[in-house]
């Protein structure tokens, strides 16, 4: 017997009750609320990061102007791969299929499937966050960071020296850590924190954090600054840490970004000598990012 039909063997009979087939209901897009999503014509694209010029030097009466040549840093490259998946339904299964299961409904469940690949795929990338095993900037280390270096050799961090869970205490402090960003050549660079980023374990501390009319956790009559500030959160469910929490700013403010080279794209057909349908999705993405700024984070403390 063939696999699909196999597979599907209950449905060639009438009288089920009801059939539960990928009736639960998934969560909106989430990848595309914390990247920045660009479209790609090429097959793979690439960032290079200069060194600006530095600060103006004070030039003693009848001396020659000191001119800085800048810098030019590393490059970041971009290579979209790609992703397929297919079933293969017998002609015979789609005649006696009493219930209307395979075929149409089932090539819904191929773009569902397409869907929560790219979220994996994604989620993949934010858990990489703080190892840099896979995904990685110019400088060579992951997204959230204490060693992140400029192309002049400066050390600049993005992550507290010990993890901290999210709380009053360590929101402050990567509120403050956006603020004192610095470009290459060590000058200011706006940056403020808009948007944190938690696993759903940790929902009511950042509702509590962003929302609440007073200090939250204390009997004083304090404001709550960061909700005078008007941070929001968002509850991300891809992510295999629930106590690592990310702090971002605004969508234009950070490199973090996905490319589509190809969205999915769907194609079905029949094979002539067994008159089997095949159904097949395909697309093709590349994600990571170059420059750390503009993200603050930590793993949270167990």
């Amino acid at each position: 017997m063939p696999a699909t039909t196999g597979a599907f063997s209950a449905l060639l009979a009438p009288g089920l009750r009801k059939v539960y087939f990928e009736y639960l209901k998934k969560w909106p897009q989430e990848y595309s609320q914390i990247a920045n999503v660009l479209s790609s014509t090429k097959a793979y694209e690439e960032d290079l990061i200069l060194g600006g010029l530095g600060a103006f030097l004070r030039k003693p009466e009848g001396e020659a102007i000191h001119y800085d040549t800048g810098q030019q840093g590393n490059k970041k490259r971009y290579t979209h791969l790609t992703f397929a998946l297919g079933f293969r339904v017998t002609r015979e299964m789609y005649d006696d299929d009493q219930y209307k299961i395979v075929g149409t409904r089932m090539a819904k469940d191929l773009a569902q499937s397409a869907e929560d690949s790219v979220e994996l795929q994604f989620g993949a990338m934010i858990d990489d966050a703080f190892a840099g095993s896979i995904y990685t900037g110019f400088d060579s280390v992951a997204l959230i960071s204490t060693a992140h270096k400029t192309s002049f050799g400066a050390t600049q961090v993005n992550r507290p020296a010990a993890d901290v869970d999210l709380g009053v205490s360590s929101l402050r402090k990567g509120l403050e850590n956006l603020e004192l960003t610095q470009d290459e050549r060590g000058f200011p660079r706006m940056k403020k924190g808009v948007r944190i980023v938690v696993d759903p374990t940790f929902q009511w501390i950042a509702k509590e954090l962003t929302q609440s009319q007073g200090k939250p956790y204390t009997a004083d009559n304090e404001v709550n600054a960061f909700r005078e500030l008007g941070l929001s959160y968002m509850v991300y469910h891809y992510q295999s840490d629930a106590n690592a929490w990310l702090l971002s700013s605004g969508m234009d403010e950070h490199d973090l970004k996905y490319f589509w080279r190809i969205r999915p794209i769907f194609d079905n057909s029949d094979d002539f000598d067994t008159k089997d349908a095949k159904f097949t999705g395909y697309y093709r993405n590349s994600m990571g990012f170059a420059d750390y700024r503009g993200w603050y984070g930590s793993s949270g403390s167990t």
